[in-house]
């Protein structure tokens, strides 16, 4: 597959760079999408589609920082593989989600959970998702945020309360 990919680049440049994210980043790709999908088959769309996706906006490598990059990366097969549950409306039980939570027993799709992220402040919802959705250990979340890890863990402490909340709020618990 990624001699498909390189023959989609103009220049020898292109190619040397994607062959390097690709080598890099392909696992953890696969990681993320398998997490979200739970079928093999549908994960190895996402990341294809996710490799497509980021030779179309190639030009962009060059402009994002090093170390913003992987998670420019994991966001793009991340949306590529809600693109595919989106199409079979498929529902994923939140017990695979790393026991996240004992009280949103009743959410069941995807979608349902990253619209409740997404009500969370931003200091606690970049450090669920990166933690809950991508799966990045608490010192990878603190090295990327510039925190310490006892920052992140307080956080996703603070931000599972504020997302029970909002969960019993809205009435999403069983």
């Amino acid at each position: 597959m990624l001699v498909f990919f390189l023959a989609m680049l103009e220049s020898d440049e292109d190619r040397h760079q994607f062959a390097v994210l690709y080598e890099r980043y392909h696992s953890r790709m696969e990681e993320t999408a398998l997490r979200i999908l739970k079928e093999q088959l549908d994960t190895e769309d996402a990341v294809q589609n996710a490799f497509l996706q980021i030779i179309k906006h190639f030009e962009k490598i060059y402009t994002i920082p090093c170390e913003e990059l992987p998670f420019w990366i994991i966001s793009i097969v991340k949306n590529e593989a809600l693109m595919i549950l989106r199409k079979r409306r498929k529902t994923i039980p939140l017990e695979d989600w790393n026991d996240f939570d004992k009280s949103v027993d009743g959410i069941t799709e995807y979608i349902d959970l990253v619209e409740l992220f997404r009500r969370l402040p931003e200091t606690y919802r970049a450090v669920l998702e990166m933690k809950l959705l991508i799966g990045y250990s608490d010192k990878e979340i603190a090295k990327y945020l510039n925190i310490s890890e006892t920052a992140v863990s307080s956080r996703a402490s603070r931000g599972r309360a504020l997302l029970r909340k909002v969960v019993e709020k809205e009435g999403l618990h069983t």
